[in-house]
């Protein structure tokens, strides 16, 4: 009976041989690797501002306990929790979403600088502010899993300092320029 040889590590010579083989091919005149195919997926971006606790809505007027305004880069934007006469949704410029991200995103060091302190407005009748970009992904190879979210909160981060409050300001001014209802 006859007994394979075996490389120092336990492998089978002839896969010893053939993994130094490959190894020693380089680009210029060996074989060159496959490239590595990314996935073949597209985000579509949301840009979300959204106010929620302290009183709840009476039919007589008040306050909502949550109010979510969602605009979205196809150019379209809703909604939800908001009382008539005021729209539910609409149409904005294509790629408004992105515009208010790059906006809260370029000033995220800025946003969280400082974190809050005091007693959460939510806790007894005022209202949370918070603003999320989500970043959605589509396409064949997408899953919601590998969303990506970003969110900012007022009563996790003070967002009255001066320079939360000059990055809040470049976000509000875009916002009516792009004429989206009252938050």
């Amino acid at each position: 009976m006859r007994v394979r040889e075996r490389s120092p590590k336990g492998y089978p010579a002839v896969v010893a041989a053939a993994v130094l083989l490959l190894a020693s091919c380089t680009t210029e005149g060996g074989v060159e690797p496959a490239p590595v195919a990314a996935p073949a997926t597209d985000a579509i971006v949301e840009f979300v501002i959204g106010r929620e606790g302290g009183l709840c809505v009476t039919k007589k007027g008040g306050t909502l306990c949550r109010v979510v305004l969602t605009v979205r880069d196809d150019g379209t934007w809703e909604a939800t929790g908001v009382l008539p006469p005021a729209p539910a949704k609409g149409d904005v410029e294509a790629g408004a979403a992105s515009r208010l991200s790059a906006i809260l995103e370029s000033g995220w060091e800025a946003l969280t600088a400082q974190p809050f302190t005091g007693t959460c407005p939510s806790a007894y009748d005022g209202q949370e502010l918070w603003y999320a970009v989500r970043r959605l992904p589509t396409g064949e190879n997408a899953e919601l899993a590998d969303a990506d979210v970003r969110e900012l909160r007022a009563c996790i981060y003070d967002l009255e300092n001066p320079g939360a409050r000059a990055v809040l300001e470049r976000l509000e001014a875009l916002w009516r320029e792009l004429e989206l209802p009252e938050r």
